[in-house]
């Protein structure tokens, strides 16, 4: 008689795939950042590896084809070759080599790297660096020429980070050959890891705590991708493969005002190290800033600029074989929104989530000295930005705060949103803006129409229907993060005058 112990690997594993539920890095990562929510409460496969060995083998390798590897600053730069040439990396980071020495790396499928910053901003020679005036920002590795710039009088502080990082991505990607990669991470750590700049100067508006995730993937992984990609050379990147020396001399004169841009960077190779097809960004809550004086002065620290390529002519992070982006943050000021209006990339799709799916605006502690009608209005800001592209379909100057040189202005890059295809929004729950939004689009007279609640779709000219006609939202589905109560009643907050 045949029992489950007698079952081949191959069947053993088709029946323990049923205990197995889709990673929080799959489902979560449009919510607040915070490594709590990549822990999932489900336990039913790690508890049917402890069954007996035949079982744990088998139950491994599902188990591991969605890996959340924590990790610490300080941990990278002990094992950066630079400093240890004649080791491998991987001996010094003990998940990476339990893949490796088990031959589990073959089986991952999404890798999300958590981040963290025991170091705290300490720079080379223990100094600490810390700007001016209200700024207050982490600063360079203590073992590399990562080096904070300050810029002339007037101008905001940047932290650039100058350190060659591509060897991270050189060990990960000969190890594993994942769809999907992620990183939760400060911005400033996020910076480091990417060798670009950051605002720093406001950076104390913003919470020190904050995590923003940049995920890239693609649809499927093929043995070919194993082969890396070199990054091609541009004006703003320089072929280097290490970071420059730079003179004390220099390094003064930088540090005295004169522009960032002598230093070099060594361009990054995560980008285009595997092929891919979807980027998404969760910056988090910017509430905090809107407890300061002047508040729409303020610049978040971001990576965004350098994704896009808004800053200092610097080509754009993101490849050229994107298709889908997808931007999230929680009220993220409209002139920093802009950014990603005036500098959006040529994709096919874009999705946007900038209102709360939580309580967030019924927490006392989060709402404390915030006028919610100044959160609205930065909402309402930033969604005419987009609206108005979208029907128009090319760029009207959007007077961002952003230091972009507009004086040579990139026609090809102005006319990316006439390329795109569909535009989805995850605050639909919004029933009142949303309807709003409905209503304008079936006025337009343009190739949009409404697929399904919180997607807009361009329909070949062709098929544009009769003068007269509309189109009727659907079901909401797909990628929106539907809200777990309406967000409607949120508008009135402390809006009505007669309270």
């Amino acid at each position: 008689m045949a029992t489950i112990a007698s079952l081949p690997p191959e069947l053993l594993s088709e029946i323990l795939c049923y205990l197995d539920s889709p990673p929080p890095s799959e489902t979560r990562l449009h919510e607040q950042p915070n490594p709590d929510l990549l822990t999932s409460p489900e336990k039913s496969l790690k508890n049917a590896s402890l069954v007996c060995r035949k079982w744990h083998a088998t139950a491994l390798r599902i188990l591991f084809r969605h890996v959340v590897w924590p990790v610490d600053r300080w941990e990278l730069l002990r094992v950066d070759p630079s400093q240890n040439p004649h080791r491998d990396p991987v001996d010094g980071l003990p998940l990476l080599s339990f893949l490796r020495d088990q031959d589990l790396a073959r089986c991952v499928d999404s890798l999300t790297m958590v981040v963290r910053d025991s170091l705290q901003g300490m720079v080379t020679g223990g100094s600490r660096a810390s700007p001016g005036g209200n700024g207050g920002g982490e600063a360079s590795d203590s073992t590399s020429p990562s080096l904070l710039v300050q810029h002339r009088p007037g101008s905001p502080m940047a932290t650039t980070y100058n350190q060659d990082c591509n060897w991270v991505w050189d060990m990960l990607f000969q190890l594993t050959n994942p769809r999907k990669f992620t990183i939760m991470a400060s911005p400033q750590i996020l910076a480091t890891l990417l060798s670009t700049r950051i605002y720093i100067q406001d950076a104390w508006s913003f919470s020190r705590t904050t995590h923003h995730v940049l995920s890239l993937s693609r649809e499927t992984r093929t043995k070919d991708d194993t082969k890396a990609k070199e990054p091609e050379s541009s004006p703003a990147h320089t072929d280097t493969t290490a970071a420059p020396e730079v003179p004390n001399e220099v390094l003064a004169e930088m540090m005295g005002g004169v522009s960032s841009e002598v230093l070099q960077r060594p361009p990054t190779k995560l980008f285009t190290i595997r092929p891919w097809t979807h980027l998404l960004l969760n910056e988090g809550s910017s509430t905090r800033v809107y407890k300061t004086y002047e508040f729409y002065h303020r610049r978040p620290p971001s990576i965004l600029g350098a994704l896009l390529g808004a800053d200092w002519k610097n080509a754009p992070l993101v490849p050229d074989t994107l298709r889908s982006l997808a931007y999230v943050a929680v009220f993220p000021l409209s002139s920093h929104f802009g950014t990603l209006v005036d500098h959006l990339p040529r994709i096919d799709r874009l999705f946007v989530q900038i209102v709360p799916q939580d309580n967030t605006l019924r927490n006392p502690d989060e709402m404390r000295h915030v006028q919610p009608s100044d959160l609205w209005m930065e909402r309402n800001s930033c969604y005419s930005l987009v609206m108005r592209q979208i029907m128009s379909g090319e760029m009207s100057g959007h007077d961002s705060d952003s230091d972009t040189d507009m004086s040579e202005p990139d026609t090809a890059r102005e006319s990316n949103w006439r390329y795109l295809k569909e535009f989805e929004s995850g605050d639909a729950a919004d029933k009142e803006a949303w309807d709003m939004a409905v209503q304008f689009v079936c006025m337009s007279g343009t190739d949009w129409h409404v697929e399904r609640e919180g997607v807009f779709v361009k329909r070949p000219p062709a098929a544009r229907p009769e003068h007269g006609t509309s189109s009727s939202p659907g079901s909401y589905q797909d990628e929106a993060a539907p809200s777990p109560v309406s967000v409607l009643s949120d508008y009135m907050i402390g809006l009505d005058p007669w309270e």
